[in-house]
């Protein structure tokens, strides 16, 4: 129960961010440029850099790799041979607008697509050359675990790991003696015995381990990348010691 517990709350953390980041998805245009912005990103288009604009067709079905939920489509799609960036809460294609740049084409879905088409068109028409397209992230979007496939792994792996931990220590407990023997680390004679209790505080040392393992890891990885795949393996690494550590604890009990 614990253990999906844990992941249940998981889920809602990302969930919880989800519905952030469409509360805060919204479009801004001014005679500068047009501004997209979703969570912890804002996409910033300067006007002279918009080549134009077209309205979606009901025939548009993009297979939209990304969020793809009724009501909020963000994430990347082909449309007509090309890639676009969707960032778009639309129910129907006839919703979408999209916007040209020589670098990338945006999907999105103003409240009032006309109007917000006319209004970037009069824009356009004043709009003064210079400026180049700007993609903006705050401290936790900008965060370079985002975009390292391999941190993102090896930290995905010792949770995982960590969470197991839980798991089999609680579903083997209630077999337990009162008095059970606890060797850690797992090296050396076993001498001591003590309330089968004693055993949480295998995966509670380990929880802890992880814990600063993780935050320190983090914090690494905006100076020095190397450092942070250190305390990550390390962290996978003493996760699997703790595992030994409960099955010899378990295996003498």
């Amino acid at each position: 129960a614990i253990v999906s517990a844990t992941v249940l709350i998981a889920l809602a953390v990302v969930f919880a961010f989800w519905a952030y980041a469409c509360y805060t998805l919204h479009y801004t245009v001014d005679r500068n440029g047009l501004t997209i912005a979703w969570g912890t990103i804002r996409h910033y288009i300067p006007m002279e850099r918009i080549e134009g604009l077209s309205a979606g067709r009901g025939e548009d079905r993009p297979d939209l790799w990304g969020l793809s939920w009724p009501g909020l489509r963000v994430g990347r799609a082909l449309v007509g041979g090309k890639e676009v960036l969707f960032y778009s809460t639309h129910r129907s294609p006839e919703e979408i607008v999209y916007v040209r740049t020589p670098s990338a084409t945006y999907a999105v879905s103003p409240q009032d697509p006309a109007r917000f088409m006319a209004e970037v068109e009069r824009f356009r028409q004043s709009a003064k050359p210079g400026g180049s397209e700007i993609v903006q992230r705050d401290i936790v979007g900008s965060h370079p675990i985002w975009a390292d496939r391999v941190a993102q792994v090896l930290a995905l792996a010792a949770v995982l790991t960590n969470l197991a931990l839980w798991g089999y220590v609680f579903a083997v407990y209630r077999d337990l003696s009162p008095q059970i023997t606890i060797e850690f680390p797992p090296l050396g004679e076993i001498t001591d015995r003590h309330s089968r209790n004693e055993l949480l505080m295998i995966p509670a040392a380990a929880l802890a381990v992880l814990a600063v393992n993780l935050v320190a890891g983090l914090a690494f990885q905006w100076r020095e990348r190397a450092a942070t795949y250190l305390l990550l393996s390390g962290s996978v690494f003493l996760q699997l010691l703790f595992w030994v550590s409960a099955g010899i604890a378990v295996a003498n009990a």
